[in-house]
């Protein structure tokens, strides 16, 4: 039986999840639960809305949009590693653009895994590190660590940036992307809620 993706949601350009456009999978599934995480949706490992997809066949799909490259998020990726790895080299099969996984895993946890050491192999970066909670980028990644795998992403690429991103998903959903401090998130929040109570109106 071939391996299963879990999937939360996919967006297929966006410009805040590391360099250029990129396409950006966000897996379903995590069993670190940060305090504070900004997708708390993603953590339940197979929730009614969860789908397991082909990875090979979702990384031929993705590596053919016009993008310069994979961003895999969560969720934990690395809670999925085999799968990971299919997407990944999937998806270069396709397209010569970078791959950047972000995880919660320190990187003594992925080195000692056999399985997540494989799949940030075929990665070109690893922001890796438990998740901090703040309103200040910097202070975000204060507990994350860069692991580059290769020399095609530059680490001045990666900074955290006071961008934000609202994209359309699929079923008319809005996703909120980026670096928002807590009065976005509330405001955005708040805008999801009425649009859902008009609709049921």
């Amino acid at each position: 039986m071939s391996v299963k993706l879990f999937v939360h949601e996919i967006n297929r350009c966006s410009f805040v999840n590391g360099p250029g456009a990129r396409a950006v999978v966000w897996v379903q599934g995590c069993s670190i639960g940060c305090p504070g995480c900004f997708n708390p949706d993603t953590h339940p490992i197979m929730p009614p809305m969860a789908e397991g997809v082909d990875p090979e066949a979702l990384g031929d799909e993705l590596g053919r949009l016009p993008v310069d490259g994979l961003t895999l998020s969560g969720g934990e990726p690395l809670e999925q590693p085999e799968a990971v790895s299919a997407l990944i080299q999937s998806f270069r099969r396709a397209n010569a653009g970078t791959v950047l996984i972000f995880s919660g895993f320190t990187p003594e946890r992925i080195f000692a895994s056999e399985s997540a050491r494989s799949a940030v192999l075929q990665a070109d970066a690893v922001l890796a590190g438990p998740y901090l909670a703040s309103d200040d980028p910097l202070e975000i990644w204060r507990g994350k660590r860069l692991i580059l795998v290769t020399n095609r992403i530059e680490p001045h690429t990666l900074m955290p940036e006071r961008r934000l991103e609202v994209s359309l998903q699929s079923g008319s959903r809005l996703r909120l992307s980026g670096y928002p401090d807590e009065s976005q998130r509330e405001v955005f929040f708040n805008l999801m809620k009425q649009e859902f109570e008009h609709d049921q109106r």
